[in-house]
């Protein structure tokens, strides 16, 4: 019964018809085994590489992806009964060889490129040692407790360089959450709209911080009471609320907190360290 599937009968005096219809009737099954290998292969690379959806944000690429994938693949499912009548009169003893089974050679083929992610990020780990991840694959999904938050932090080292932010100025940068859920800024990159990381103001802020829960993972909502512009001097006492461009990285302390800037698809964004 399988060999009646997957192996095709190569007589020479079968009709050109029944050899495409062998290969048509045949084409669903190979579009099944194409959608199970491709969970399959999803399923092996969802534990090489952390987070793995994120990297599929939003959906709609994803989506694409796979139908071009598949359009491609129908392409070259089709190549295989052209193949089967080019051949067909062949005396070639490796083409007679390889002709029934081109069904089967095709489907490991296909199969093994859809391997081939998982194959390069696994040796991508094993020689750099370090796991491939997103920008929120450490964000917290256990509930932090609320004294582990509060203190003073300061920028990290990569987002001052990315940030381009002034040496001058790093001393007197302040963030402390305090005990009595308010918050302190002083000296601190303000992106505000923008979509960029070197697109920002330096201000001084005051407002009240808690935290909760969003989508799976824990944030800082920051209600923002008044902000002052070091450069112009202008004071913004209208107020702004954020409610989860503050996420707190880490599942222990000492915790970091990672502020989106922008498109959050685009992975830009800012830490801050423990003092």
């Amino acid at each position: 019964m399988l060999k009646r599937i997957f192996i095709l009968n190569t007589d020479d005096r079968r009709p050109w018809l029944k050899i495409i219809l062998w290969w048509e009737f045949r084409r669903i099954l190979y579009n099944f085994l194409l959608i199970v290998f491709g969970i399959l292969a999803l399923t092996i690379l969802s534990f090489i590489v952390k987070d793995l959806w994120s990297f599929f944000s939003p959906p709609i690429f994803f989506l694409i992806g796979t139908g071009l994938f598949l359009v491609l693949a129908n392409v070259f499912y089709t190549s295989g009964w052209i193949f089967q009548l080019i051949t067909r009169n062949s005396s070639n003893k490796f083409i007679i060889r390889i002709r029934p089974k081109v069904f089967i050679y095709g489907l490991i083929f296909s199969f093994g490129i859809q391997l081939i992610p998982s194959l390069a990020t696994g040796i991508y780990t094993i020689v750099t040692g370090e796991r491939i991840k997103s920008r929120y694959a450490d964000f917290a999904t256990s509930e932090p407790k609320f004294n582990d938050i509060v203190g003073e932090y300061k920028l990290a080292d990569l987002s001052k360089r990315q940030l381009n932010f002034p040496d001058s100025l790093t001393n007197k940068t302040i963030i402390r959450f305090n005990a009595d859920s308010t918050f302190a800024f002083q000296y601190f990159p303000d992106h505000g709209m923008a979509m960029d990381l070197t697109s920002y103001d330096i201000v001084n802020a005051t407002g009240k911080w808690k935290i909760e829960k969003n989508q799976g993972s824990w944030v800082i909502p920051m209600d923002f009471d008044i902000s002052t512009s070091i450069k112009t001097g202008q004071t913004d006492s209208s107020g702004f609320y954020n409610s989860n461009g503050f996420s707190i990285n880490k599942d222990k302390p000492p915790y970091e907190i990672y502020i989106t800037v922008g498109d959050p698809d685009s992975w830009e964004g800012v830490t801050l360290q423990r003092r």
